[in-house]
């Protein structure tokens, strides 16, 4: 099992943990650590870290303070900085504390009252002791299962994201290698020179852009004399440098809806444009990087084109 998928099994089961009451938060605390771990999530480390050793009086730790709901007096400062276990053992002490007072006491003589009433204080005032350390509790807990769930979501997202791109690479890698035997040599000498960073890399890398545009073209609708038409007297001149009017003939011919051909019409548009561009200005290399998969990703769509949606326009 990978980092991710151990990731994921423990961040679920610690959101059932907590949602079922199966863990004390110091528990809690530590199984969250090992996700904190894996994925090197750099705020619950610190949070966890405080709870599990305890806080300071650092003015840095205030904000967690707040989310622990561990302030005594905010605004004088005073603050609960014991580490959860320590917490637990206070409940703890407390609720035996009641216990043992529970029934009252076997009084008698002339104090009898006022050793009742002092009987009755100390169970109050346990009482409202145990409230304020389990109130500290279920707020840590809290704050646990609200940055665990976030976590969580995004492992699962993550996962899909990586599902579906490695599902579309395979496709359009395939589809690619069967448009131009040197498609793929080209991809990776795209991603060798955006790997360099350098300003003549970028432009040779936006040229191979264009140029692999180029050989889609050429497979999927290969240069002709005659006119192309597209429909409502609409005509388009597919020679060898029309290539953009070329992809769209394909695009046609291929069934694909009007509104997917004119997304797929503009995408191209801007690309060839910034690609031809890039050879003669100087590009970012994070913008460079951009276009690239743009144009991988615009390629495959085009070259997967199916004839499911013959007859729509």
């Amino acid at each position: 099992m990978g980092r991710q998928e151990e990731a994921i099994r423990v961040a679920d089961e610690l959101l059932a943990d907590i949602e079922l009451k199966r863990l004390k938060a110091s528990e809690i605390v530590l199984k969250a650590s090992r996700l904190a771990r894996l994925v090197g999530h750099t705020e619950l480390t610190e949070f966890l870290g405080l709870e599990r050793n305890g806080y300071g009086t650092a003015r840095s730790t205030n904000a967690w303070i707040s989310r622990a709901g561990r302030w005594a007096d905010k605004e004088k400062g005073t603050r609960y900085t014991l580490s959860i276990g320590k917490v637990e053992a206070q409940v703890e002490a407390n609720q035996q504390a009641i216990d043992a007072m529970r029934g009252g006491g076997d009084y008698s003589g002339d104090n009898i009252l006022l050793a009742s009433r002092r009987h009755d204080e100390r169970i109050i005032t346990s009482a409202g002791h145990i409230g304020t350390w389990a109130g500290i509790c279920a707020q840590v807990v809290a704050t646990v299962y609200d940055m665990v769930a976030e976590i969580y979501h995004e492992l699962l997202f993550s996962e899909l994201q990586a599902s579906l791109f490695a599902d579309t690479q395979e496709k359009i890698d395939g589809s690619l290698a069967a448009a131009s035997g040197t498609a793929l040599d080209k991809i990776e000498r795209v991603s060798d020179r955006l790997r360099d960073g350098d300003s003549e890399s970028v432009s040779q890398a936006l040229t191979t852009c264009r140029r692999l545009i180029d050989s889609c073209a050429d497979y999927v609708f290969p240069a002709r004399d005659e006119q192309y038409t597209i429909g409502d007297g609409v005509t388009l001149r597919v020679g060898p440098q029309q290539v953009l009017n070329r992809l769209q003939a394909h695009t046609h011919a291929r069934g694909a809806s009007k509104n997917r051909r004119d997304r797929l019409r503009r995408t191209l548009s801007d690309l060839y444009e910034r690609c031809s561009a890039g050879t003669h200005a100087e590009v970012p290399v994070d913008e460079a990087r951009f276009v690239f998969l743009q144009t991988y990703i615009v390629l495959g769509e085009i070259l997967t084109l199916g004839a499911s949606e013959s007859g729509r326009s």
